[in-house]
């Protein structure tokens, strides 16, 4: 009796954590540390305290972070860590709350997930942007343009401006669920590559799953979303990896 007791639990544990996890929990202090780096970096941004915010960032990066747009956070707060090279780098995911322009939900605030970056250097966690990463296309690479703050595009790229845009794109932006209830988006891969997805972050009472993360030249993934007993509506974003395009997706419940 004993035996099968335990067995139980052990099964019980297994399909209750990704198995990943069991091989990436960090040290209790390395995990400490970096959470409250983290903290109060995206505190910094919610108050608008740039230039503290700054003393948190790489030196590779600290030009990157001066130019780019600093959104409106009113609040953010950590989701998920995941560590690599023997903890010394990590990614994390940021749910921050912010005005977004999608209609529907122009009046109030969401929870939108943020991808964070963040390395050791000289016993310290830095916020750092893999920039070599950035000018990676599926077309090729982007090089330094003539003149400062520039960059040329792969020669084999389009001339008009917005065809990231219409790489990968999903058949609908917005799903009307009710109780038990399932519906699917269809996510086209236009691009001459592959794309690999992702779902980040999470509508309460509504189950979210892709088919297949992978997506070939030319290849289709079905989002399907099921409400659970008491939906909530919500902002679910697919992210594209490669380009970095966020496909936001509005979940709408119907009584």
């Amino acid at each position: 009796m004993l035996r099968i007791s335990v067995l139980t639990i052990l099964a019980g544990v297994a399909f209750a954590q990704d198995p990943s996890d069991l091989f990436n929990k960090p040290p209790a202090n390395v995990d400490k540390v970096l959470r409250a780096r983290i903290n109060e970096f995206y505190e910094d941004h919610v108050k608008q305290q740039y230039r503290k915010a700054d003393s948190l960032v790489a030196a590779d990066t600290k030009d990157f972070f001066y130019k780019q747009n600093k959104p409106a956070y009113l609040g953010c707060e950590i989701q998920r860590i995941d560590y690599s090279e023997k903890f010394t780098r990590a990614k994390a995911t940021i749910l921050c709350e912010q005005y977004v322009m999608v209609p529907g939900f122009a009046d109030k605030p969401l929870k939108v997930p943020i991808p964070s970056t963040w390395k050791l250097e000289r016993g310290k966690w830095y916020w750092y942007v893999d920039q070599e990463l950035l000018r990676q296309t599926p077309f090729g690479k982007m090089t330094a343009g003539p003149g400062p703050g520039t960059a040329t595009l792969p020669a084999s790229l389009p001339e008009n401006g917005d065809f990231v845009l219409k790489l990968v794109k999903a058949d609908r932006d917005s799903v009307e669920l009710k109780p038990g209830s399932s519906e699917s988006v269809t996510i086209t891969n236009g691009a001459p590559g592959t794309m690999d997805l992702s779902i980040e972050g999470q509508i309460p009472g509504v189950e979210a799953k892709l088919d297949h993360t992978q997506m070939k030249i030319g290849d289709r993934v079905v989002l399907t979303l099921k409400g659970g007993d008491i939906p909530q509506a919500g902002l679910l974003t697919i992210r594209v990896q490669q380009t970095g395009l966020v496909i936001p997706i509005q979940v709408v419940i119907k009584q």
